[in-house]
């Protein structure tokens, strides 16, 4: 019950958004947002093979190691990209090296009304559009503004396409959910999400999608590890192990991630 009410306490102060089984034995797996419909469907099948229970504590993976740096007690950490990743690393929090087990792309999504009139990628440049992005330092956010910079200058888009984006930006979300709110619900006139995103349940039918040049969008690697304050190392491990398993694979594969 401790733990519990510790990790309750990070995601208050986090704006993360945990769930955590109270059972012994259970562990806890921090994950970036974008994995909540493949993570929460492999629970059932990963407790049907281990016995471990498993809740997560998803959200932007930068704010997730930050609150593993700041104590947050959990077993393993799944992260958007490598950079964050390499937090844990440098911070000392891992007890296995990270491995990657899952790919993902960008996609701009605009409202399905699409009141700006959006039809090409180029139109994220137009004065008074209103652009909602993550924040710089969550890993779609990051990604997002190098695949705009990619494109400055390129055939239909104007030599400081990715300036002009960053000034049509209304709003940095703390991840990637939270702009496919907004935008679904048209606080925005269009924002970036993962591919995986744009096709789940809760927004499906909600947005139009656009397609960024091929070459111009970074692949997203999201990488997984075993952490330090595991209460139960071996259920961290076989959770890492699972996840990287032909049967892991496939909720992630159904859900539109690529396999490492």
């Amino acid at each position: 019950m401790k733990r519990l009410a510790l990790v309750a306490a990070f995601a208050a102060a986090g704006s993360v958004a945990p769930v955590r089984a109270a059972e012994p034995g259970a562990i806890v797996v921090f994950a970036a947002a974008s994995l909540r419909e493949a993570f929460d469907a492999a629970a059932p099948a990963f407790t049907k093979k281990t016995g471990v229970g498993v809740s997560f504590s998803y959200g932007g993976s930068d704010t997730l190691v930050t609150q593993l740096k700041q104590g947050a007690p959990g077993d393993v950490f799944a992260s958007a990209n490598e950079a964050q990743m390499k937090v844990a690393v440098d911070g000392g929090l891992l007890t296995t090296s990270p491995r990657p087990f899952a790919r993902n792309r960008l996609v701009v999504v605009v409202p399905k009304d699409n009141p700006a009139k959006i039809s090409a990628l180029a139109d994220l440049a137009k004065p008074g559009v209103r652009v909602v992005l993550a924040a710089s330092n969550v890993p779609v956010g990051d990604y997002a503004r190098t695949a705009f910079r990619r494109l400055n200058g390129q055939p239909g888009f104007p030599a400081d396409f990715g300036g002009f984006v960053e000034r049509n930006v209304v709003s940095n979300e703390l991840d990637v959910k939270a702009v496919a709110t907004k935008v679904s619900l048209g606080e925005g006139d269009a924002g970036v999400v993962y591919a995986t995103d744009a096709t789940a349940p809760a927004l499906a039918g909600r947005v139009r999608i656009i397609a960024f040049p091929p070459g111009t969008s970074p692949e997203a690697v999201y990488p997984i590890a075993a952490l330090k304050s595991s209460s139960n190392p071996a259920g961290a491990r076989a959770f890492v192990d699972f996840m990287l398993s032909p049967a892991g694979q496939a909720f992630l594969r159904a859900r539109g991630f690529v396999s490492p």
